[in-house]
């Protein structure tokens, strides 16, 4: 017989030798053949290089009978001929084995290199993808016979070693009670094993068609009444307020999804109180102390089965999104902050919910905001919290100039924009009526004039109905069961977003030529002025034009627009530097050269000269928010959640209201004033002032840097709490700012000010008079004239009554609410300018010349008129302390820096690489040395044991790109509360007396 054998042959030839061989005997060898299988004496010197086999004879050393070594010799001319299934097959099995060593050996091979290559096998120690030693242990002790006889109810006895036939002696049959199933113990979520014990599979079911069926009726109801109310004018008051929260189209279409998830919630909730007492619902039989807790606990169910593409999809049009793998080796960040964090790309990222330092508060556990204090008596009026704990009463600071109020706006317009609800065709529901949750919109939650008020009559003088203050809710987006969560519009990080915008699209609208910033020639030939647009639907300007930059709320008042207008120029004018010292760069890379420098310039005044003002230096070190004279910042964590707390958005960084004051000063280039002052209330979206009189620019900036703010404290304008968006032909038009931030703070379900208290390490009021030592007492005596239990303080009022930090402006709750969040901001980018990443640092002579930046020399580099300047311009100008210096004498950024000098090579990873050769700066990272630099790109790892064998285990858990393909978390959404592995340091030693 030839080598070409038929099968069938084959098969019959060696039906009592091969008896091992299957009925499918046929395919299988068919399959060999086709699969180009070598034969089996070549896998067999893999196996055994030693082992000698040239003649049929040879076959005794591995065992082969006489019978067989015939038959083989029959049926194949060569013995190198012999296919690996038949001389496998025909192997003696090895001892204690049902193969022959040659199988063995091939299945060895294959289980240990599955073993090897798999970054997520069982046993792997590299997190965060590992088991913990609890888990193993449970996964260790499991069987298949406790496996069997977990799933199949009809086994109630079996052998221990099932893959053994059973016998009456070691592997005798034993009840299932006595083997070892795997424990679940070890992965036990609390908050998820609650929930899911309440919840049927037919109660999940009936939740979500509910909830689907709310949302058609939601949908239908709001076009009824946007059909007979229609919506507000965009420069009415209430249009002008609503274009500080102004959802995008994104944003509207995540919270669709969101309001769904809130619906179900709510289904679920009304199923699990059933029958049960209205009152003391939640008690010990169920396992939670209120309705809060369980929705809190819903969070954990898995819904994504029961929804349509159309709620998974995504929400954002590829072309204004970041989507794709993540770049780890670019030291540029993306548009919406996606894929700084490389294990979890979305953290931070524009359109992400905010996140809690505490639970959130809701009346009814879900949405509904918080109205009853806990005595169940209504909470009073946000309008009688306002006047009564925050009065008109002028108090100017002796050190700080308004400068600190401006930028402290501008800084927060980087950080966060909480959108609010919209109506049908982009319209703004007038929420003034009392009635309007019924009448207008469903999201509409006004509040009214309470009686007695001292400016604001109780009734409308005008249709005899009662007065309340317009007020719309935050939009949802969450996407998940549990309570609502509101959505940031914004990137978390500091990323420059409020001069270049927080996504893709709205950076090409600002892009111009070369690299540039779009921009509006200055009339007098001066430098430029923002891009103006005729499309903003809340301008009032005259000439139909407002300004236009990253973030839409530039042409808001005039000193947000001239500070706005200073980072525009300073844009541009690094683009002619970057040009000069780099002339082979393209627009591209110069664009984000100066991006990437401008948030290095903003991000070290930040934390080198407004936070330690803000906050005292003690509060500073204590929080670790010191920056560092020289080198690298070490202590980057992707672990760490950088995103915007609702705390700090809806209370603690609102404190610069109180810093305002009714005018906005003017002062010449020889700081001289110039009339007339600009009333703050004639300003709001009327920039025409900067094209009818150029110099307003310089004279603004120059006028906040020299004049006194207010002091902060519980005392606030009048022009805000009385006047805020007033339309000076309807009488009472305005509304109170102070009033919305209390209403905003219930609205978002954030607790009260004693909890924030206990969090940050002040001692839990249980009185009024246990308030004594942070707040004054005539304002504890105000408190408690409205309050009905010091647990029912609102978060805002309590914070701001506290008296400063020595050396600080704000009290210790809001300096450590704030302190918390810049903290995590500095250790949760990876993208933070000082940081130590080969891929994304600045060299050390550029570091050095970032940390000459100063808030009045970014002030100079971008005047018209550049003349003198006080040293620090958050400080009031002094002969002594602080005095006016020429412009030119306040250190410059030197751009040769940035300079890329290839006949010197590149410095990578501390080591001098020439021209042309690459280096690893870290394991999974590789970076050749170009005439540009060093160019450098993660690298795929398609073996993570050899990269273990290669690298030390602390270098692989350092570098992000490594763990994101050899230990990297399953991307999911981000936690609502920030990880925060730091204990709160006391800062009452440090109160003013």
């Amino acid at each position: 017989m030839n080598t070409n054998a038929s099968i069938t042959d084959l098969v019959q030839t060696s039906a009592q030798s091969l008896s091992r061989l299957s009925a499918s005997a046929k395919w299988d060898l068919n399959r060999n053949r086709d699969h180009g299988v070598p034969p089996y004496l070549r896998v067999l010197r893999m196996c055994d290089p030693m082992l000698s086999v040239k003649s049929y004879a040879d076959f005794d050393k591995l065992g082969f009978s006489r019978a067989q070594q015939e038959m083989m010799a029959d049926m194949y001319r060569n013995t190198e001929d012999v296919e690996l299934l038949v001389g496998g097959a025909m192997e003696k099995p090895a001892s204690g084995a049902v193969i022959g060593s040659t199988m063995a050996c091939v299945l060895a091979l294959q289980f240990a290199n599955l073993k090897k290559s798999d970054r997520f096998w069982y046993e792997n120690d590299i997190p965060p993808s590992s088991f913990s030693a609890e888990q193993l242990s449970a996964l260790r002790k499991v069987s298949l016979a406790g496996l069997l006889c977990g799933v199949d109810d009809n086994v109630k006895t079996i052998q221990p070693k099932v893959f053994v036939k059973e016998d009456p002696y070691l592997n005798a049959r034993q009840h299932c009670s006595q083997h070892n199933r795997l424990e679940l113990s070890a992965w036990k979520d609390e908050s998820g094993a609650k929930a899911a014990e309440r919840l049927s599979q037919d109660m999940l079911t009936t939740a979500l068609e509910k909830a689907k069926q709310e949302m058609a009726d939601r949908k239908k109801m709001e076009y009824m009444l946007w059909e007979t109310r229609g919506g507000a004018d965009p420069k009415s008051p209430v249009g002008t307020a609503a274009s500080f929260s102004k959802a995008n189209k994104y944003a509207l279409k995540l919270a669709n999804t969101s309001l769904f998830f809130e619906f179900a919630t709510n289904e679920l909730l009304n199923s699990i109180n059933g029958h049960r007492r209205k009152r003391q619902i939640f008690d010990d039989a169920l396992g939670f102390g209120s309705a809060n807790e369980f929705v809190d606990s819903l969070q954990s169910v898995d819904v994504s089965g029961f929804l349509g593409q159309d709620q998974l999809g995504p929400v954002i049009e590829p072309q204004c999104d970041d989507v794709g793998s993540c770049d780890a080796g670019s030291p540029f960040r993306t548009y919406t902050g996606h894929c700084n964090n490389l294990r979890n790309p979305n953290l931070g990222k524009s359109l992400t919910t905010f996140a809690r330092l505490l639970p959130p508060v809701y009346e009814d556990g879900v949405s509904r905001p918080r109205i009853n204090s806990v005595t169940g008596t209504p909470l009073p009026s946000p309008r009688t919290v306002s006047t009564v704990i925050h009065p008109d009463i002028s108090n100017l600071h002796t050190r700080y100039t308004l400068m600190t109020m401006q930028f402290a706006q501008f800084l927060d317009h980087e950080l966060t924009m909480t959108p609010i609800h919209k109506g049908f065709h982009e319209s703004i529901p007038d929420c003034r009526s009392c009635d309007s949750p019924r009448t207008v919109h469903p999201e509409c939650n006004p509040f009214p004039v309470p009686r007695g008020d001292h400016y604001y009559p109780e009734v409308n003088i005008t249709s005899g109905e009662r007065l309340c203050f317009p007020f719309m809710r935050s939009l949802p987006g969450q996407q998940q069961l549990g309570p609502r969560e509101q959505v940031n519009q914004n990137t978390a990080y500091i990323d420059g977003s409020v001069i270049y915008g927080e996504n893709p699209c709205i950076v090409r609208s600002l892009r111009g030529f070369n690299g540039r910033l779009n921009a509006t020639a200055n009339p007098l030939n001066g430098k430029d002025l923002l891009p103006r647009s005729d499309s903003h639907p809340e301008c009032k300007a005259p000439s139909g034009y407002c300004f236009i930059a990253g973030d839409g709320r530039a042409s808001e008042q005039p000193g947000l627009t001239a500070i706005h207008t200073i980072f525009l120029r300073e844009h541009n004018r690094l683009i002619e530097g970057l040009r000069g010292v780099n002339p082979h760069w393209d627009a591209n890379l110069l664009f984000e050269h100066a991006r990437r420098i401008i948030t290095a310039e903003f991000t070290h005044i930040i934390y080198n000269e407004f936070l330690p003002r803000l906050l005292s230096w003690n509060a500073v070190n204590l929080y670790g928010l010191k920056l560092l004279p020289a080198g690298y910042y070490k202590e980057y964590s992707p672990t760490c959640n950088p995103a915007i707390v609702t705390e700090f958005a809806t209370a603690a960084f609102r404190f610069g209201h109180s810093l305002l004051r009714p005018h906005l000063p003017r002062l010449s280039p020889t700081y001289q004033p110039v009339d007339p002052p600009i009333l703050l209330r004639d300003g709001f979206f009327r920039p025409d002032m900067f094209m009818t009189h150029p110099p307003m620019t310089d004279e603004l900036l120059r006028g906040l840097s020299s004049t006194p703010m207010e002091t902060l404290d519980q005392f606030i304008t009048g022009e805000v709490t009385n006047h805020l968006f007033e339309d000076r032909k309807v009488p009472f038009s305005g509304v109170d700012l102070i009033a919305l931030n209390i209403q905003r703070a219930r609205d978002h379900g954030v607790p009260s000010y004693n909890n924030y208290r206990a969090l940050c390490n002040l001692k839990r009021a249980t009185t009024f008079e246990d308030l004594s030592r942070e707040i004054p007492d005539e304002v504890i005596a105000r408190l408690k004239r409205i309050y009905p239990t010091v647990d029912d303080i609102d978060l805002f009022p309590g914070g701001m009554s506290e008296r400063p930090l020595q050396g600080g402006l704000v009290g210790p709750t809001f300096a450590c609410i704030i302190a918390i969040q810049f903290r995590q901001l500095r250790k949760c980018d990876r993208f933070w300018y000082e940081t130590d990443n080969a891929a994304t640092k600045f060299t050390e002579q550029q570091l050095a010349e970032i940390r000459k930046s100063t808030l009045s020399k970014l002030l100079c580099e971008n005047f018209d008129v550049p003349t003198e300047i006080q040293r620090a311009a958050f400080d009031l100008p002094s002969n002594f302390l602080n005095p006016r210096v020429p412009c030119s004498s306040l250190p410059k950024l030197d751009l040769s820096a940035w300079r890329e000098n290839s006949a010197q090579g590149c410095l990578i990873a501390g080591r001098a690489v020439p021209l042309g050769e690459s280096a690893f700066p870290s394991p999974c990272t590789s970076c050749i040395c170009s005439a540009e630099g060093a160019q450098c790109a993660s690298l795929r790892i398609t073996d993570c044991a050899q990269l273990a064998r290669e690298w030390p285990r602390e270098a692989i858990l350092r570098d992000d790109v490594c763990t994101a393909q050899c230990g990297a978390a399953p991307q999911g959404r981000a936690p609502r509360r920030p990880t925060i592995n730091f204990k709160f340091p006391d800062l009452t030693p440090f109160i003013a007396k």
